[in-house]
């Protein structure tokens, strides 16, 4: 073979055309360089842009996934281009490989990713190409509505624009969108604007992971204008200042879509709003999520599938109480039986369930006498979601138990303290005692962040003093809040520097049985404990060691939430007076 300045000349006894430089220099057409490089670049902005950042930010083994994804990455390229198969063929057979293994890495990362524990599930991955469409509609809208940040949608699911921005109104509106933009910011599950009690100031208050959280103050009449201004995007009555109003709207920031039901009531000082994000969500659990042990798992499932007697739900207040009950009457099957609940007010929908909603301001309503005429209606099962007075109680004893099962649901914090409550509402032992099949309580508990949490070897004296062996608990995990991004502690984003995140329920459950229920009706309440605690189930103090040990949440929270217990004392019969002297 010889070379001239510009051409290429082959032997011509080698049998193969002469080829000029130019002809040699393009040995690949074009385009096909092109549709290689183009889906190999996507893939790179995806890796790099999206999974890199956030398996850093959530300490998911950043380096082992990045290894693998360049692995995968050369193996598609070198799949595609060296796919030993000639003519055009070869190409399009090639070119498939590489997407196909390029799809398989981008689809293997969220799908294990998402599964981490430590991914909140507002920033679980979502490869959604929809998304791009309803970002750039979302953006559009807010460029028509100005500079407001969030899109607001009233009960009727119309958009409620915001006024011009020179005028004072829509200062307003600003305003009004920081006290829920802030709420969102602070992971609050609910927001409430108060009179502070003193310089007529207003406060805002976060309930974040059940704990509520002080937040800005507000001068009086500019609160009033915000909560004035929630009461209207709500269709409430603005004039009504006293009356209790609930309804719902929805909010988008961007393709964060939230519901708040807001309720504005009035109160000593001025009025009250407070919002609940997501209400329906918050109180949607299935049993195994929500916090029993296996033996506490296994007595709630006796307990449920008896269907006579009465059984209570308690919870102290704020802790569960609507979830537990939403939770206990989905365990029935609606569809083959009569299930009905009697409510002060829906906070989720139960598929196949007759949700009733007491109306309290119709005249002469009591409760009392609108679970009579449920349980009149021969019902399967029954659900009270509220204990208002003595006369409900003695409604429920009334009932036909050995056809319907019921539901009571009160405000207590251990399960001998919730059985008293009952009895001493109905105020005859002799007849609850019998037809009492199990109670449960439950309170929720703080989990801790698995983001920031810090590892510890706890000190054997503090073991001794839990209780726990020493042998057997090598280590726990407290609080954290940080986190340490190239070399550097930042405030954890997932947490927000709080160290918690989350809720996990603990539980006191018991199905009662005849040597029980029949110390209950004589009112022996230390009998009722001792028998109690022949049944070896956890209480809610040792339930709640074991969350702590298994590294759900950290003993100082589990000192806080059962610092309150209190251990029910067994009614003492008063003495009786001394007889007259004549």
């Amino acid at each position: 073979m010889s070379m001239m300045a510009d051409t290429i000349v082959l032997i011509p006894g080698a049998g193969l055309p002469t080829l000029t430089f130019a002809e040699a220099f393009v040995m690949v057409s074009w385009w096909k360089a092109i549709l290689y490089l183009l889906p190999l670049v996507v893939w790179a902005a995806i890796i790099t842009r999206i999974y890199d950042k956030h398996a850093a930010r959530f300490h998911l083994n950043r380096e082992r996934w990045n290894i693998l994804h360049i692995s995968l990455g050369v193996g598609a390229f070198l799949l595609g281009f060296l796919m030993p198969l000639p003519g055009i063929a070869g190409f399009l057979v090639g070119f498939a490989a590489m997407l196909l293994v390029l799809g398989i890495d981008l689809a293997v990362y969220p799908m294990i990713a998402n599964k981490d524990e430590r991914v909140p599930e507002a920033h679980k991955v979502k490869i959604d190409f929809s998304a791009f469409t309803e970002k750039k509609k979302a953006k559009a809208e807010a460029k028509q509505l100005g500079s407001s940040e969030l899109l607001i949608r009233g009960p009727d699911k119309v958009a409620i624009q915001p006024p011009n921005r020179e005028t004072p109104e829509f200062a307003l509106r600003l305003a009004a969108e920081q006290v829920v933009l802030r709420a969102m910011a602070a992971r609050a599950s609910r927001f409430e604007l108060a009179p502070s009690g003193k310089d007529n100031t207003y406060r805002v208050v976060h309930t974040i992971d059940s704990l509520p959280v002080p937040g800005e103050s507000i001068a009086g009449p500019e609160a009033i204008q915000i909560i004035d201004f929630w009461k209207s995007s709500a269709k409430m009555d603005i004039q009504d200042r006293r009356r209790r109003q609930v309804a719902d709207i929805a909010i988008e920031k961007e393709s964060d879509k939230k519901k708040i039901r807001l309720t504005a009531t009035g109160v000593q000082g001025g009025m009250r709003l407070q919002g609940t994000f997501d209400p329906d969500l918050a109180v949607r659990r299935k049993k195994n999520e929500m916090g029993f042990l296996t033996p506490q798992a296994e007595e709630f499932d006796r307990i449920v599938g008896d269907t006579t007697g009465i059984v209570i739900l308690a919870t102290p207040p704020g802790q569960g109480r609507t979830t537990l009950f939403y939770t206990t009457m989905r365990g029935h099957d609606a569809y083959t039986s009569n299930v009905q609940t009697l409510e002060l007010e829906v906070q989720d929908a139960l598929e196949g369930v007759r949700q009733n909603v007491f109306e309290a301001t119709k005249d002469g309503a009591e409760f009392s006498t609108t679970l009579r005429s449920i349980l009149r209606r021969d019902p399967s099962v029954v659900g009270s979601a509220e204990l208002p007075d003595a006369a409900t109680a003695q409604e429920v004893i009334k009932a036909d138990t050995e056809r319907t099962r019921i539901y009571v649901t009160l405000k207590s914090d251990s399960a001998l303290g919730a059985l008293m409550t009952f009895v001493k509402a109905t105020g005859d032992a002799s007849t609850a005692g019998p037809l009492l099949k199990g109670v449960v309580v439950g309170k929720v508990i703080r989990k801790l962040c698995l983001n920031c949490r810090v590892a510890y070897q706890p000190p054997a004296d503090l073991l001794k003093k839990l209780g726990l062996p020493p042998d057997k608990v090598t280590q726990l995990f407290k609080k954290g809040g940080q986190v340490l991004i190239k070399n550097k502690p930042e405030v954890c984003p997932v947490c927000n520097g709080v160290g918690y995140h989350g809720l996990e329920g603990i539980f006191e459950v018991y199905a009662l049985d005849e040597s029980v229920r029949s110390r209950i009706a004589a009112q022996d309440w230390n009998g009722v404990k001792a028998e109690l605690r022949k049944r070896e189930l956890p209480t809610l103090q040792q339930a709640a060691l074991r969350k702590a040990v298994d590294g759900t949440t950290s003993i100082e929270e589990v000192m806080r939430a059962t610092a309150e217990q209190r251990p029910a004392q067994p009614a003492q019969k008063k003495p009786e007076p001394a007889p007259q002297q004549s």
